[in-house]
């Protein structure tokens, strides 16, 4: 599976509520999936289905019965968020540039000639 791919069903195994809850259970301690049943309000059907989508995401694997947390997904996660925040950052910044000059262009389009210390023009023969 390549990388955006990987990122892609992490965060689309993440996006469910239930299956960040689960996640996050699994990650804080092992646990079997009767355990899990019994810990949540959903069916026990319905926690085999979320953990296999945790498990087909890479997020989860079982070990000797007990189903343990993978952290692997995770610094791609993270490096995907860290990009995606870098981006949002510098493009804010841009935007918020290009706003103040298209200000300060605008204003000096308002300003007659004169106040704006331009020199009248004048023709030469």
């Amino acid at each position: 599976m390549n990388r955006d791919a990987s990122v892609g069903a992490v965060l689309d195994a993440l996006g469910d509520p239930t299956r960040r809850d689960l996640y996050e259970r699994i990650l804080a301690r092992p646990a079997r999936v009767s355990g899990l049943a019994a810990a949540v309000t959903v069916t026990r059907p319905a926690v085999s289905h979320h953990v296999r989508v945790l498990k087909d995401a890479g997020l989860v694997r079982e070990e000797d019965g007990l189903l343990v947390a993978a952290v692997d997904p995770l610094p791609q996660l993270r490096t995907y968020f860290d990009r995606l925040w870098f981006e949002a950052s510098v493009g804010e910044g841009w935007l918020r540039e290009r706003f103040a000059m298209s200000r300060r262009l605008y204003a000096l389009d308002a300003m007659p000639a004169a106040a704006a210390g331009a020199a009248p023009r004048t023709r030469t023969a």
